[in-house]
């Protein structure tokens, strides 16, 4: 019956419905469950199993562009913040839309979503999950239309479950992801790979060939136990923290196959010492572990024979998975917290020197988390240095409520110091782990509305990422955010805001897309436009906490600007903070000023246009962003020269300001060129055309060279638009030659030496090297 009710409420759908209703999915959903959600409603929705009644056409593109609408980041970023008004753009006033057939929804559409053994990889998460990760994955790239795919699908359910626990099976639909999977020099389907060796598997399809050749790929990790390293080997370090588990036969009837014992050496790897002996060929081993069974699981081995035999607990059952299930069962339990003892814990953690706690909110701990028990209980062994513990958020909902718990299962670091980071990856150890790993060594801190609006009015710095957990460059953005932190703490205190959490909050600082950086100095807001990556980061504090472009108000506009000195330039930035073009422009203004540093009469500035509204009008500026350059000489201190290049680029910028600065370059022509050709001097020539971008681009680091070599070197340039004869053989540009200098009364080759380099440093390493001098002005690689 309420199947029918849900089914006859979504039949009832108009415009005025949220597509998160309509799919039945919260805010909060990944694609994976939107992927699911979509597909339920598409096999009793179609028009195919709906024939003969005239809306079903209607209703079932309104759940169709539900799904087309939150499944990409981009429009689902438009709908979360506008609505579908947002959408107009993508979608336009009457979407008809497109979709397939009743059995492409059921035999094609998110093959792999109803295994839990098997992970769905996307662009998003690929390169942070298997990229940047020493784990073992097999991953499939397939595509729904592939029928060789489908018949391979069964084997590959089938290996997933036999590898639980012993790799990471994965899954890429590369219709969805084409260019990831070109990125990974995919061009067929299905294409099986083994990470981290990106090894292509070329072996048979068969469930034991694909096990086989995991099984080589693995380390073997199996200690071989004998009598006479026996103290030895359980006095080591790296075996005296966990128990053990001892084989005495493999590979005979009543023992272990040995490729079981090999991924139960996996699985078990941070939980037990898993361990070997031959009771055949040292029948001394005997007198210290049991031989009786064919294994035996140990909380400790010891040197004294009397208490390691009544130490231990013999398993009969040698299949893997109840060996797994028996071992697990020994293995201490997460620390159980209630109210009073977790506020204990937060209490013990605002000292510097206490040790990390990590953890795990549930609303029913068996029931949640009863698949992965296994890897959360490796934590262990995986994070010795930090203290794992549990609180059951149906017992204790007002703890769990008070630090804005939403989603179960969900670990959370509480760090020495007081503050605390939530996961949002996986539930497996590994991503647990690499997590807690980060957040450890970062400087990153969680905050709520409570720390507001004290933190950006505090006189300390803060940088504050607002993001949303289901949003993709989010999370690609967060570990660059922690790494950020531990190399630029000392400047600025940083901190994140989960906007789906704390919706008003975001709403009243204006918060319109995810993610959205702000530097708050001295309670000045500064938003992060650049690429997510801790270099664009760090290099945006440095820029906005020691300015290197100058912020003109009308006053020093006027004094510096409008009454400059004859010999200085000005290039200014007159933009508005709302200006996309300009949000664009800024990080490229900034490495632009520092490209200049080494021309000290060359200035650049900006002009905030919505602060000083009036200077901008009164000069005539009324676009966003507006670049000019005031030049050098007498009559230009209120003339200037407008940029109206195509590129806003940090390169081609400084290449237009270079056409106005005095040049050490000496133009060649037909006659001085012959000169140039006999002079006692070394010459270094850049052969170019004027209509020619890269040598636009080449000039200024062409300049800076001939700046660097003065006195050593002589530089010059020729047009080879305008003299084709002098250019001679030369037939690309910019070509640069150099020449070696005049040897008696004979002139030089005309040929030269032709440098296969165009960067300074190649250049400069050249010339020195050739002419084993030290030049006096040193190398400008910092600022170019």
């Amino acid at each position: 019956m309420k199947c029918l009710i849900v089914i006859f409420y979504i039949l009832s759908f108009t415009k005025a419905v949220d597509y998160y209703d309509l799919l039945g999915v919260s805010k909060d959903s990944d694609n994976r469950e939107i992927r699911k959600a979509f597909k339920k409603l598409a096999l009793k929705l179609h028009p195919d199993k709906n024939k003969g009644r005239e809306e079903a056409h209607e209703q079932f593109i309104a759940i169709n562009k539900a799904y087309e609408v939150l499944k990409d980041e981009e429009t689902r970023k438009k709908y979360d913040l506008y609505g579908e008004e947002g959408l107009k753009q993508d979608f336009g006033h009457s979407w008809k839309g497109n979709y397939h057939s009743w059995n492409y929804y059921y035999e094609s559409f998110g093959i792999y979503d109803d295994d839990p053994e098997i992970i769905t990889l996307n662009k998003n998460d690929f390169v942070q999950s298997v990229l940047e990760t020493s784990d073992y994955w097999f991953v499939n790239f397939y595509s729904p239309q592939c029928s060789h795919c489908h018949h391979l699908a069964p084997a590959w359910r089938e290996l997933a479950r036999k590898l639980e626990g012993v790799i990471q099976i994965g899954a890429v639909n590369c219709e969805e992801d084409w260019m990831l999977c070109r990125q990974q020099n995919i061009h067929s389907y299905p294409s099986l790979v083994f990470y981290p060796q990106k090894e292509k598997y070329q072996g048979h399809r068969e469930v034991s060939s694909m096990i086989d050749y995991v099984l080589q790929q693995l380390p073997y990790n199996i200690i071989r136990l004998t009598s006479d390293v026996y103290s030895e080997i359980i006095s080591m370090s790296e075996f005296s923290f966990n128990p053990w588990l001892i084989f005495t036969c493999v590979d005979s009837n009543g023992c272990i196959e040995s490729d079981d014992l090999k991924k139960l050496g996996v699985i078990l790897d941070h939980l037990v010492n898993t361990a070997l002996v031959d009771t055949e060929s040292d029948p001394e081993i005997c007198k210290m572990v049991n031989c009786f069974s064919p294994a035996s699981f140990y909380h400790t081995l010891s040197e004294k024979i009397s208490a390691v035999k009544g130490n231990f607990i013999n398993f009969t059952e040698i299949e893997v998975s109840a060996l797994v299930k028996a071992v697990v069962e020994q293995l201490p339990e997460p620390e159980e917290f209630t109210d009073t003892s977790f506020e204990a814990m937060r209490d013990s953690t605002q000292n510097l020197n206490s040790s990390p706690q990590l953890m795990l909110f549930t609303k029913d701990m068996e029931k949640s988390i009863d698949s992965n028990k296994i890897d959360l209980k490796r934590l262990k062994g995986l994070l010795p240095e930090v203290v794992l513990g549990h609180i059951d958020c149906e017992k204790y909902a007002s703890t769990c409520s008070s630090i804005f718990i939403q989603k179960f299962p969900t670990f959370l670091l509480f760090k020495p110091g007081g503050s605390y980071e939530f996961h949002y990856g996986r539930i497996t150890a590994y991503e647990v782990a690499r997590f807690t790993r980060e957040a450890l060594s970062s400087q990153v801190q969680t905050l709520t509305p409570d720390h507001f609006p004290k933190v950006i009015e505090s006189a300390e710095a803060w940088f504050i990422d607002f993001f949303a957990p289901w949003c993709p460059p989010c999370m690609q953005l967060l570990p660059h955010w922690r790494k950020a932190s531990q190399t630029s703490g000392h400047l600025v205190k940083f901190g994140t805001v989960d906007c789906t959490v704390h919706v008003s909050l975001c709403r009243q600082y204006k918060i319109n897309s995810y993610p959205t950086a702000i530097l708050y100095n001295q309670s000045v807001p500064h938003k992060f436009h650049g690429s997510h990556s801790q270099q664009q980061l760090e290099e945006f504090l440095e820029d906005i906490l020691n300015p290197i472009v100058v912020p003109l108000t009308p006053t020093t506009f006027e004094s510096l600007v409008q009454a400059k000195s004859i010999s200085e330039i000005w290039a200014i930035d007159f933009f508005a903070p709302w200006c996309g073009p300009c949000q664009q422009l800024a990080p490229q203004w900034r490495k632009l000023a520092k490209m200049l540093t080494n021309q000290p009469l060359v200035h650049i500035g900006e002009v905030d246009c919505q602060k000083y509204h009036s200077l901008c009008t009164s000069v005539g500026v009324n676009s966003y962003p507006t670049i000019r350059l005031y030049p050098t000489g007498e009559g230009h201190r209120k003339g200037y020269y407008s940029y109206n290049g195509w590129n806003r680029d940090s390169i081609s910028l400084q290449a237009w300001i270079y056409n106005f600065l005095p040049s050490k370059v000496k133009i060649l022509t037909n006659s001085n060129y012959k000169e140039a050709l006999s002079d006692n001097s070394p010459w270094i020539i850049d052969y170019y055309a004027p209509w020619c971008s890269h040598c636009q681009t080449f000039a200024p680091e062409f300049e800076k060279i001939a700046q660097a070599v003065e006195g050593k070197v002589k530089a010059g340039k020729v047009n080879c638009e305008e003299y084709p004869r002098v250019c001679g053989s030369v037939r690309a540009y910019p070509t640069v030659i150099f020449y070696e200098s005049n040897k008696g009364n004979h002139n030089q080759n005309p040929i030269g030496i032709e440098l296969h380099t165009l960067t300074f440093d190649g250049i400069y390493n050249f010339l020195e090297e050739k002419l084993n001098v030290k030049f006096k002005i040193a190398k400008l690689r910092d600022e170019l």
